[in-house]
């Protein structure tokens, strides 16, 4: 049974309104989250417990393989930290600017964590949302995923978002720039397969238990919301059996 944390105020979520922007009642809500800690479960006792890796079922659900273009760090890495995101949500971007720096850096980078993205658009109240998950897909079928991934979260509410039509059209731009070849990346772009693909990764994703964005599975123990770096060296602690940081 996975173990849920849970801090809505640092999540987007299907009921929801839409957001153009980040109001100032989001903002103080944000700094509100970001400065609570949520409730995790004790360590287990001991200095010698074996870190616990995803589950077979969670590695199925989740496609979840050694090449697989949408994951950084090492397959061996103790501890495999599936990210659900939607490109137009506040509170995906706020984790791609404030956290995931830090999570790169001191885990990632280190042998310690592998990041791996998953697609979560909340369609309902993100209306590039969609667009933008397979425009992700697209650029990883050329192996470009994490470049056009930082891309978006770089230039939402800037360059794109919340136009379909147009913003398509803004993302074949970006895979020129990012050296893809274009003609390719529009085919995709509008292969019916492509959307299908994204729609079975959210199914899955629903089965176990993601609901909101930003959420994540760290060794298949549900973490929910932009949160500081504090809450996931907690649990990559608890999976790998090393003190609290």
């Amino acid at each position: 049974m996975f173990v849920v944390v849970t801090l809505l105020l640092a999540a987007c979520g299907s009921a929801a309104p839409p957001v153009a922007e980040r109001s100032t009642i989001e903002e103080r809500q944000t700094a509100v989250a970001l400065q609570a800690r949520p409730t995790l479960v004790p360590l287990t006792p001991g200095p010698t417990r074996t870190p616990s890796p995803p589950s077979p079922g969670l590695e199925a659900a989740m496609e979840l393989r050694a090449d697989d273009p949408r994951a950084l760090g090492s397959p061996n890495a103790p501890v495999t930290i599936i990210e659900f995101t939607d490109f137009e949500c506040p509170f995906c971007q706020q984790f791609f600017r404030e956290t995931r720096p830090q999570l790169l850096t001191q885990f990632v980078e280190t042998g310690i964590v592998r990041l791996v993205a998953r697609d979560f658009p909340l369609v309902s109240i993100h209306a590039s949302a969609l667009s933008a998950a397979i425009a992700t897909r697209c650029a990883a079928d050329q192996g470009q995923y994490w470049p056009m991934y930082e891309r978006l979260f770089a230039t939402h509410q800037e360059e794109w978002g919340g136009v379909p039509k147009r913003d398509r059209e803004v993302f074949v731009g970006f895979a020129t720039d990012l050296g893809l070849a274009t003609e390719t990346f529009r085919a995709c772009l509008n292969d019916p397969a492509s959307e299908q693909a994204v729609q079975a990764e959210l199914n899955a994703a629903a089965r176990l238990g993601i609901n909101s964005t930003p959420n994540f599975l760290v060794n298949g123990q549900i973490l929910k919301g932009a949160l500081p770096l504090s809450a996931f060296a907690k649990l990559i602690a608890q999976a790998t059996g090393q003190p609290n940081p």
